[in-house]
């Protein structure tokens, strides 16, 4: 992807000022109001239902606006990044899911707060599923808050300076002993991948959980009678990155709330900073936009870009390369008031040879100046180029978990034909995740199964591997050590795996030009007449010159299995074969040749 794994330290300076007078109120209200729902949800990328998740606390939060504080916590094993992807977790939420006593992905608590008849776990616990977030929030909306809070923020875009300034105060009486506020970092529209619902790499996440400037369980509150008074500023320099995601200082948001010791949240409110620029001019390269998985030894990136200064960009050059290769560049021109985004397509550009491979961007010279924050002008994009068999006939070796009926496969090239599959049907019906799968179901695996399928792929090209999962949690490692393997018969596996989510797809290419014996000629003028070819037609074939002596043939469905097969002392008879699409393989010395043919009515 096109994330960075650097790590900056945050440096926080609290001043901290309590008083009971009243007087020195100056933003929160001191009239009594009603909670505000603060909702933290618990997911990951590699969650099937988190999309649709995501879509109720999306409109919920089109209706409630300002009475709807959204957090979002990656973290569980559906959090935790596999091959290039990103890592979005943190350190806190791990604990908050714990607390949570969650049953399974997504949940949410409102409020930190237990509905009974609601729970999504055991009784008198917290963690609600999706179906049961709106009436959660609903109700907490009638409830009186104790406490009001108040807040305001800047944060400069160019420096990643962010000050604070938080008033908070108690319109009755709380019994707890002590009170904790806590202040999140948020960022949204991070672009990573989300796995589950099939929704792409470059998946907006939004309210992003990223740390707790107050430490895991908050800053204490002792007084917490009613007419209590109390404020707090902020000074803090955000890092370059936390963990794998790079910080978007103009996407941060912050939310900010109130609980009864480490659980009950009383009452709480989202902040979004006010933006300042220190620079005039400024390019902040967004994203590059890619394929991961490609097959032609080429890339065509699309990049996303922003001004980040506080006067138009004019101009700009991108730089760009893969590594070990030329370097490049081309220019950008036009208008871009602060903070407006563009996206322009860099020149194709032609991969190397190896497998993995890195394409790095670079934005300079922003209105023919040196950039003044380059932190934010340069990403990185990995991906991956297919590998190329020389064959046609492969084998898919694969090993299932402790519930074989989960899986489906199958072969598929650019158009989206199915040239092979195997494992449970409405799996592939319905492209995994579903989590409806049984063991009576059609075409199911066993548990534990070791199994080979053998296919024929007839033509040269691009083609796909996609390896389903009903349950979202792949081959491995939760009930068991499965994988596939890819492979050419008695050669290394070209394609293999064991973790991911609800779908892995892997690309792969087919060149026919190979040295070794039996060797595929596909440029000898040889041809098949007529075709298609009626039902009940004698077949022939055209030489270029004489036949040979002796030949042998094969006649295949498109899955790859035999129809028929014979020499030159008789052809197929079509007069007892179904319409459809076949192949038709001619050997003799030691070429083989491939052709299809097509049976119509």
């Amino acid at each position: 992807m096109f994330y960075s794994s650097k790590h900056a330290l945050v440096h926080l300076f609290l001043l901290l000022v309590f008083t009971t007078q009243l007087n020195s109120q100056t933003i929160v209200s001191t009239s009594p109001e009603n909670r505000r729902a603060v909702v933290e949800e618990f997911g990951g990328m590699y969650c099937v239902y988190c999309p649709h998740g995501h879509e109720i606390l999306a409109d919920l939060d089109e209706a409630l606006t300002d009475n709807l504080i959204l957090i979002n916590h990656q973290t569980g094993p559906y959090a935790n990044p596999i091959g290039n992807d990103p890592d979005l977790g943190n350190d806190y939420s791990e604990a908050l899911q714990e607390q949570s006593a969650l049953s399974g992905y997504p949940a949410a608590t409102v409020n930190r707060h237990v509905f009974p008849g609601l729970e999504q776990g055991a009784t008198g616990t917290t963690a609600l599923g999706r179906g049961d977030w709106p009436e959660a929030v609903t109700l907490i909306l009638t409830e009186s808050a104790p406490v009001n809070l108040a807040a305001e923020a800047s944060l400069n875009i160019s420096t990643r300076e962010l000050e604070v300034y938080i008033e908070y105060y108690y319109t009755a009486d709380v019994d707890a002993e002590t009170n904790r506020l806590h202040v999140g970092i948020l960022q949204n529209n991070v672009l990573a991948p989300q796995h589950g619902g099939d929704t792409g790499n470059y998946y907006q996440h939004q309210h992003l959980f990223r740390e707790f400037l107050t430490g895991q369980w908050g800053h204490i509150i002792s007084n917490t009678s009613a007419g209590s008074f109390g404020s707090l500023t902020y000074n803090i320099t955000l890092p370059e990155f936390y963990r794998d995601v790079w910080v978007d200082p103009v996407n941060i948001e912050l939310a900010i709330f109130v609980t009864e010791d480490e659980q009950e949240v009383l009452n709480g409110i989202e902040v979004q900073p006010a933006l300042e620029s220190a620079h005039a001019a400024d390019v902040n390269l967004i994203a590059i936009q890619a394929p991961v998985d490609v097959c032609a030894p080429e890339l065509t990136p699309q990049i996303r870009f922003r001004n980040d200064g506080n006067m138009p960009l004019e101009s700009c050059t991108m730089v760009f390369q893969v590594a070990g290769g030329a370097s490049n560049n081309v220019s950008w021109s036009g208008s871009l008031d602060p903070l407006e985004e563009a996206t322009m397509d860099l020149p194709t550009i032609f991969t190397s040879e190896d497998q993995n491979q890195v394409l790095t961007v670079e934005l300079v010279n922003p209105n023919d100046t040196a950039d003044p924050s380059s932190y934010n002008n340069s990403r990185e994009h990995n991906f991956t180029v297919a590998p190329l068999a020389n064959g046609s006939l492969f084998e898919l070796a694969l090993r299932t978990d402790e519930f074989g009926y989960e899986v489906y496969w199958e072969i598929v090239d650019a158009l989206g034909t199915i040239y092979a599959s195997g494992g449970n049907e409405l799996v592939g019906e319905t492209n995994g995740g579903a989590q409806i799968a049984t063991p009576s179901d059609p075409g199911a695996y066993s548990s534990n199964e070791f199994v080979i399928e053998e296919f024929f792929l007839p033509f040269e090209g691009c083609y796909e591997l996609r390896i389903l999962d009903d349950y979202a949690d792949g081959l491995c490692c939760f009930y068991g050590n499965g994988f596939f393997r890819l492979r050419l018969p008695g050669q290394a596996p070209i394609l293999e795996g064991a973790e991911f989510g609800a779908l892995d797809e892997s690309h792969f290419s087919i060149n026919f030009e190979v040295t070794s014996s039996n060797e595929l000629v596909t440029d000898i003028p040889i041809s098949i007449y007529p075709n298609p070819l009626q039902v009940g037609q004698p077949l022939s074939i055209q030489w270029p010159t004489e036949a040979p002596a002796a030949y042998s043939w094969q006649l295949l469905r498109a899955d790859g299995s035999t129809v028929a097969n014979g020499n030159e002392a008789a052809l197929p008879n079509s007069s007892s074969l179904p319409s459809g699409y076949y192949v038709f393989q001619l050997h003799f010395a030691e070429e083989l040749i491939v052709l299809p043919l097509i049976i119509a009515e």
